[in-house]
């Protein structure tokens, strides 16, 4: 069995990103999509001492763009802002020294595209949490349709057996008539459901559904028992 996700690269994702993931043989980025300002593909939330914050990527473009050519503003101080915001929120956090350093050389690279700093980042935090395939991007197989035929068409390229998606996707991919499309192709669909875990945080009252730095910071090493917990996943099929 040969197992494919695919999903957006998204800034400094949540746990449940990395949880669908861990299911992946292939895992494909799939930056040939429309990019959404204030979406996730350019921000996210950690949390701070007065609740919660949000770290955003500025980029160039406020009109329809696919998000594989989405340049970075490089001319505002976000790397700095970013980096600034970890130290005051981590400073204090048992693995803040840890993993600290990765991200003061992340901010002092130079990023164009907002995709290639989302997927670096992203495969270094999955390799944080033992995880390993194929990366790949979309844009790089040259797949063409849209929406479910798309993904299924991804698929097939990659003599996939077996997708997992996030259950985000479920009544979209149902209404496109997915079951049958994939079925046709021998290629078993799961849609994994996310119960986000509690872990040690700083300043008081657990607050879920950060960024996976959160965890990070927090926890160390036992990030990934946390992250993938066998209470954590529910997977279906599409009925």
């Amino acid at each position: 069995m040969k197992t494919v996700v695919i999903s957006q690269p998204t800034y400094l994702p949540w746990l449940g990103y990395f949880r669908v993931m861990k299911e992946a043989d292939t895992y494909v980025f799939l930056d040939r999509v429309q990019y959404e300002k204030r979406s996730w593909q350019c921000r996210n939330q950690i949390k701070s001492p007065e609740n919660r914050q949000w770290l955003t990527v500025p980029t160039c473009h406020k009109t329809w763009l696919s998000l594989e050519d989405v340049r970075l503003d490089n001319s505002k101080q976000w790397k700095r802002q970013h980096l600034s915001a970890l130290r005051t929120c981590y400073g204090k956090a048992p693995f803040f020294g840890t993993y600290f350093p990765f991200f003061k050389s992340l901010y002092e690279k130079r990023w164009v595209k907002l995709a290639s700093l989302n997927c670096f980042t992203i495969e270094f935090l999955a390799a944080q949490l033992g995880l390993s395939p194929v990366f790949l991007r979309s844009s790089q197989l040259r797949a063409e349709g849209k929406r479910t035929k798309l993904l299924l068409n991804i698929c097939k390229r990659l003599k996939a057996t077996r997708y997992v998606s996030s259950i985000g996707a479920k009544e979209y991919m149902r209404n496109d008539g997915a079951e049958e499309l994939f079925r046709r192709e021998g290629i078993d669909v799961e849609f994994l459901e996310y119960k986000h875990p509690e872990y040690p945080q700083l300043f008081g009252k657990f607050i879920s559904n950060q960024s996976i730095v959160d965890c990070l910071f927090n926890c160390g090493p036992k990030s990934a028992d946390i992250a993938f917990g066998e209470e954590t996943a529910t997977f279906s099929g599409f009925t």
